[in-house]
């Protein structure tokens, strides 16, 4: 197990095993972003092996670096030249052994696919070199690497490679854990966030069929039995009296850019528009709900999680059960998809507490009603824009106010702040002077990550907003922003995405229209125009997007086209569909019939994603830009179709009526 504080170390990062594969290590993981496979790809250019024979441990405490977390699309970005530099370091080492056990110089040598090879034809595979001795030593922060000739990998479409395993069912997410002895178990849940326990009597629930045993500790309650329906049943059968404490979330006002002279330039503009949009709570709503398995002993704990940050796990699991740190081995599991919520440990903790109690191990499995109930979801948010143009129709200012919850569990550090729950709030277009404030609201609503943070929502805003500008002052949407682009990137992604869609040209049926949208998030460049079709009751039917993204130098386009393709779809789905109503604190939508997500009739018949990475920059993440601009360029869309101007999601028959008649 390493530690946070250790230099980077060869032995850290890349590993030579005695069958001649190797192991690389890394502390991210991969929850569906294709990961996993990008690392091969690296690792493999870069040590000349074939990539069946490299090995991608993600995540496991006892093995990998110390991480923070998986998110905000930073996996590639930040792990790219650090498994490069590993992986090119090994192969010098290699080099350098095959010099000595050779006695020729080291550039008479050279590797491949798994080999080192002389000019006289003589090959030594890597793990003769081995000698029993481990390739280690401080990785150094500069390195040649492979020439771009000679990779056969990175930048190619790939498969992922536990692809098969997935859909054959061979894969093992974290509900699929099975150790010796196994308990199930069940928590005994309060009637809402920050109840405290008063009184409690579990007479009936021990003397039930197959219990183990009914754990306290502190305000959770939960039981053990060796079946899952005996443990449910027991939980309720447990008599609580709960105090209810309402817990709200922080409030803070942080001033995210403030520009000289933006009341005065609204005041003199020849146009102002001042609007405001309207984002519900939404749920994760993962396929599969929250898991976990512990098997905690006196000498220490493992746990089998889903999660984005699994050193976050061990620390909380560390502390809940009084244990070191260097006791407790978190070893993820694949889990399904759950875009921030995994960046909680809530089932994880449970199942430790119940594990400790019982003195076995224990499976935890959260029902469909508790994940909707009490997993964090993503913030609701309230944006106001104000705008003001001079009278060639250039923006002179702009004033934006930001009302959101919390994003994250990070502290209310005002960088932190900016960064999470102000994140594309600043608009990437200019030159004109700009006052972005972010208003911290509290609530009673768990919150935390989501997908993209509140990227998602201020671009709805930010976007929505430009189309109104531009149909405000007689402009075409997009000749409106490319006056206000002046990065050439970006202003080349939303030329190319407006070509290939036809934006600005030909024929649609009646009631039918196209809506652009654009961003840059985490420096990964991304425009989109989706068409609609809007039926005369009100109805918005997805018909096609098209993107373009830069992500800069991309490793594996074909994951590239899947997050961006996924991204859409689940940002499709909650622009149409989705909102998490509660009441006093409580959420009151806990099943899939009060919930409705996009299904396979919601997909729209075509997405067509351009992967189009300037390979002359770094690389950036893909796992989230693709979500961001969706929900405005669908908005845009309809008004397009139907001259309905929406501001609030999720874009329902109702809304498209009222507004249209408006």
């Amino acid at each position: 197990m390493w530690d946070r504080k250790d230099p980077e170390r060869l032995e850290q990062r890349i590993r030579l095993e005695r069958d001649g594969t190797v192991t690389a290590l890394s502390g991210k993981i991969d929850f569906g972003q294709g990961i996993r496979t990008a690392f091969a790809q690296l690792v493999a250019d870069e040590l000349d092996l074939p990539i069946e024979r490299v090995h991608v441990v993600l995540g496991d405490t006892a093995q990998v670096p110390f991480d923070f977390g998986t998110f905000g699309s930073h996996s590639v970005a930040q792990e790219t030249p650090r498994l490069r530099n590993a992986a090119a370091f090994a192969r010098r080492q290699l080099l350098e052994r095959a010099s000595a056990k050779l006695r020729v110089p080291v550039d008479r040598l050279d590797t491949d696919r798994g080999a080192v090879v002389d000019r006289g034809d003589r090959r030594i595979p890597y793990v003769e070199l081995l000698d029993g001795t481990p390739l280690t030593g401080p990785i150094p922060d500069e390195l040649p690497l492979m020439p771009d000739s000679r990779r056969r990998y990175a930048g190619q479409p790939m498969p992922r490679l536990e692809a098969r395993d997935i859909v054959t069912g061979r894969a093992t997410f974290v509900a699929d854990v099975r150790l010796p002895g196994m308990l199930r178990g069940a928590m005994v849940r309060p009637p809402g966030r920050g109840a405290k326990l008063r009184s409690l009597n579990d007479e009936a629930a021990r003397k039930m069929p197959g219990v183990v045993a009914v754990v306290r500790e502190g305000d959770v309650v939960g039981v053990v039995a060796e079946r899952e329906e005996q443990a449910r049943a027991a939980a309720g059968a447990v008599e609580v009296e709960w105090h209810l404490v309402p817990v709200e979330g922080p409030s803070a006002d942080v001033p995210m850019r403030s520009d000289a002279g933006v009341d005065r330039a609204l005041a003199r503009a020849s146009l102002r528009l001042a609007q405001t949009y309207v984002l519900p709570p939404i749920a994760n709503a993962p396929i599969g709900p929250s898991a976990a398995v512990a098997d905690v002993r006196p000498d220490g704990a493992t746990m089998y999680v889903g999660t984005h940050r699994p050193f976050g796990v061990r620390e909380q699991v560390a502390k809940t059960l009084g244990l070191p740190e260097d006791k407790v081995r978190v070893l993820p599991q694949i889990t399904s998809g759950s875009y921030g919520r995994n960046t909680l440990g809530d089932a994880a903790i449970e199942a430790a507490i119940l594990s400790k109690g019982a003195g076995r191990p224990v499976l935890l499995q959260w029902t469909r009603e508790e994940e909707f109930a009490w997993s964090p979801s993503r913030p609701e948010a309230l944006l106001e824009v104000t705008a003001g143009l001079d009278p060639e129709g250039h923006i002179l200012a702009w004033n934006y106010d930001e009302h959101t919850n919390v994003h994250t569990a990070a502290g209310l550090d005002p960088q932190v702040l900016s960064v999470t729950s102000g994140r594309n709030a600043i608009p990437p277009y200019g030159p004109f002077a700009a006052k972005v404030t972010l208003h911290l609201e509290p609530t009673r609503l768990r919150t935390a990550n989501f997908r993209s943070l509140a990227a998602a929502e201020n671009v709805f805003a930010i976007e929505s907003f430009m189309d109104e500008l531009a149909a405000a002052s007689g402009q075409e949407p997009l000749a409106f922003r490319l006056r206000h682009i002046e990065d050439p990137r970006f202003r080349r992604v939303v030329e190319r995405v407006a070509e290939r869609s036809g934006l600005s040209g030909g024929t649609l049926p009646p009631r039918h229209g196209r809506g652009i949208a654009c961003t840059v998030y985490h420096d990964t460049y991304v425009a989109q125009v989706a068409e609609v079709e809007v039926t005369a009751s009100g109805q918005v039917r997805l018909l096609n997007v098209w993107c373009v993204v830069d992500p800069g130098q991309t490793i594996n386009p074909d994951g590239v086209r899947n997050q961006i393709e996924g991204g859409i779809q689940q940002s499709a789905s909650w622009t149409l569909l989705e909102e998490l109503r509660h009441r006093d604190g409580r959420v009151t939508t806990t099943g899939w019939d009060a919930y409705p997500i996009a299904t396979f009739n919601d997909a729209p018949a075509s997405i067509e994603v351009l992967v189009e990475g300037d390979a002359s920059a770094p690389p950036t993440g893909v796992g989230e830009p693709g979500a961001v601009p969706t929900a405005a360029a669908i908005a845009n869309a309809v008004f397009a179709a139907c001259g309905a101007r929406l501001r609030q999601l999720p874009l329902t028959r109702d809304r498209v009526r009222n507004a249209t008649a408006s």
